[in-house]
């Protein structure tokens, strides 16, 4: 729990960073996703593979550190694209959200990362321990990966829409505190 809790303070503000200074370019959303998603995945992996696989207590070198590479960038990029146009399309049919809407977060990145989750199965049928590789028969079950998929989104959806929610109000309190140690 202490690994991912750090990982993710880590991860997922640096992905709403990316995210966030390539919409100041004149890109389409599908070039947004592929920059972002290769950005992300390439700084983030070792940071992701390291919490992997301490959690299963298996060694972590330099040779393991970039395990899974194409799965998971391919999955960050279908991620990006997705959420990037999924944005779009709610702000289209819904012009009182805005891109800061946690309503419109929680929205898109639930659908994003269900549109993304084949690859993050291929990622964990990849990862596999040596020695006790399942077949993908074995390795695959839809009931789990529909459990874990949307449990998973969910609470990425829910995790993100709340930081948004807080975000402003944590801004004005942090402001009004450095103004009143200021004596402003």
């Amino acid at each position: 729990f202490k690994t991912t809790l750090t990982t993710n303070f880590l991860k997922f503000p640096f992905f709403e960073a990316i995210n966030a200074f390539l919409q100041c370019f004149p890109l389409s959303g599908a070039i947004r996703g592929v920059v972002t998603g290769i950005v992300f995945t390439s700084a983030t992996l070792p940071v992701t593979n390291f919490r992997y696989r301490k959690s299963m207590d298996l060694e972590v070198n330099w040779g393991n550190i970039y395990e899974a590479y194409l799965p998971t960038v391919i999955r960050d990029i279908v991620y990006g694209i997705a959420r990037n146009y999924m944005t779009l399309s709610m702000i289209h049919h819904y012009p009182g959200y805005d891109l800061q809407s946690p309503e419109l977060l929680f929205v898109v990145v639930i659908g994003a990362c269900l549109v993304s989750a084949p690859f993050n199965e291929w990622r964990g049928y990849l990862l596999q321990s040596k020695g006790q590789e399942l077949s993908f028969n074995e390795f695959f079950k839809p009931s789990n990966f529909f459990r874990s998929t949307s449990l998973g989104a969910v609470k990425q959806g829910l995790a993100l829409a709340l930081g948004y929610w807080c975000a402003p109000p944590a801004t004005h309190f942090v402001k009004g505190l450095i103004a009143s140690i200021r004596g402003v």
